[in-house]
């Protein structure tokens, strides 16, 4: 009898742990494959030729940011909208980094851990969204001018 309930213990808990798996990997699944098709359509209207990074950026649109470099091997940022829509790139070497961004929001926020930070594109130009939670486990959004690091939006205590 002793040996059934270890079976059944040992089998549910493989069961659980394969189920976790699955659903994570079916989970990030549309957005690999949105990330994987605005990198084509990226490369193929030869905006970027070497991709470094891509990742979803939602605001009141939802669009791909690809970062990488162009043919001439100028760092640039490629935001490409969802469905149909207009390519913008930008070249970055003038702009402040994710890194810069990150020191701006943690010397002047109250910040326990920084979640990301990802470069979107809204209607006053190109942002730095840095998501983190502070010192009371509240969730933070602030949005950093990407040219001049000037605070353009705080979404505060979620």
């Amino acid at each position: 009898m002793k040996q059934w309930i270890t079976f059944i213990l040992g089998f549910l808990s493989f069961l659980a742990v394969a189920i976790i798996i699955l659903i994570l990997f079916l989970g990030n699944k549309p957005y690999s494959e949105t990330e994987e098709l605005a990198i084509d359509r990226a490369k193929s209207e030869q905006l970027i030729e070497e991709v470094e990074r891509a990742y979803v950026y939602t605001n009141t649109a939802a669009s791909v940011t690809v970062l990488g470099t162009n043919g001439k091997g100028e760092l640039v940022a490629v935001f490409v909208p969802t469905g149909e829509g207009k390519l913008q790139a930008i070249p970055l070497e003038d702009k402040i980094t994710a890194q810069q961004a990150r020191e701006i929001a943690l010397a002047e926020m109250d910040v326990k851990e920084i979640l990301h930070t990802r470069l979107g594109m809204e209607k006053d130009g190109p942002v730095w969204e840095i998501a983190f939670l502070n010192e009371k486990d509240s969730l933070n959004y602030v949005y950093l001018s990407a040219g001049d690091g000037t605070w353009w939006k705080r979404i505060l205590n979620l």
